[in-house]
């Protein structure tokens, strides 16, 4: 995410962009409460963590984005002023709950922490290690019940095998996530949390298992390191392709409305595959309006396409637990 792309989603989020057609003008942080559909949308927030994230660069400058600060003032006052206060028109009229006030109420915190510790130059570690702590209580849980399912399901010795190398595996250190980052652009925190403990799975181990586990329509797919990413991005989705160089416009609307019409794109970053498969998980550096940074698409061979996984590294993970919870063994 450029400077640029981040300003736009800004704007959008805090309903101050001149397109009032953009999809992200009524789906967006700010647009989303008014009116107030009963569900506030966490990846609208991650989203908006992950734009002061890219534009911290700016707040260290002697000279403000004017711009920059009244987007960012109007979020954390209107959506306090709308769904924290008492006498908010949400709370006044019964239209949000407690529990829901209360994870807006935070939500507004951590911005505004991240925000202000920016502007003192205090450094991105300290600025973000409210929303890293907040990550980690829904992300840990999930890593938790993973390895007791990953225990439970390595049935075959073979499987056994592998899962005692997955247990011995280190997670990767800031200065190679960092070093991701440089090359193939920002990463969500939820997925620089989980490599923090985890770095990949190892070849032929497959831990996650997206898809309609009840209907048996799943994949299994193992996580590749931080190497073996970088090593991947070399010959995969290294540049960009259009879908419209191989697909008419009727089977262009096939695709997910979340996706922009490639077919491989340089902001596309895979990380997770089929042992001997040509089926990827990618994480999308670049979604369409209607799609949220660092949200989980898959490309398949044969035919090749791109489809729509999931809104966060966290709800694959969410989703994966599911599925293999209904699985009687894991398969090589």
């Amino acid at each position: 995410m450029d400077a640029s792309s981040a300003i736009l989603l800004l704007q959008c989020h805090a309903f101050a962009h001149e397109d009032v057609r953009h999809h992200k003008m009524t789906y967006g942080f700010l647009g989303s409460l008014r009116p107030f559909s009963g569900e506030l949308q966490e990846s609208y927030f991650h989203e908006l963590m992950a734009v002061v994230r890219a534009l911290s660069g700016e707040f260290g400058k002697p000279a403000l984005n004017r711009e920059l600060i009244a987007c960012l003032w109007s979020i954390t006052h209107l959506a306090r002023a709308w769904a924290v206060e008492p006498d908010g028109v949400l709370r006044r009229n019964g239209l949000i709950a407690d529990e829901q006030v209360a994870r807006m109420e935070r939500w507004l915190d951590l911005i505004s922490y991240a925000v202000m510790i920016l502007l003192e130059n205090g450094g991105e570690e300290e600025a973000f290690w409210g929303y890293r702590e907040y990550i980690s209580e829904q992300l840990d849980p999930l890593m938790a019940e993973l390895d007791v399912l990953l225990k439970e399901k390595a049935v075959d010795a073979d499987i056994q095998e592998l899962h005692a190398s997955y247990q011995q595996r280190p997670g990767a250190d800031e200065q190679q996530l960092a070093a991701i980052e440089a090359k193939f652009g920002l990463l969500p925190e939820d997925f620089r949390a989980f490599y923090r403990r985890k770095d990949g799975s190892g070849y032929a181990f497959h831990v996650l298992y997206p898809g309609d586990g009840e209907s048996d329509e799943g994949m299994p797919f193992y996580l590749m390191s931080l190497d073996e990413i970088e090593e991947t991005k070399s010959y995969f989705c290294e540049r960009d392709e259009l879908l419209a160089e191989h697909y008419s416009e009727e089977e262009m609307r096939k695709l997910d409305p979340e996706i922009k019409p490639f077919l491989f794109h340089e902001k596309w970053l895979p990380f997770a595959t089929m042992a001997g498969g040509s089926v990827y998980l990618m994480l999308d550096l670049d979604p369409s309006e209607q799609g949220t940074y660092g949200q989980i698409i898959s490309y398949v061979h044969d035919p090749d396409f791109v489809y729509y996984v999931a809104d966060s590294f966290m709800e694959l993970l969410r989703e994966s637990n599911r599925n293999l919870g209904l699985m009687d063994a894991i398969e090589y």
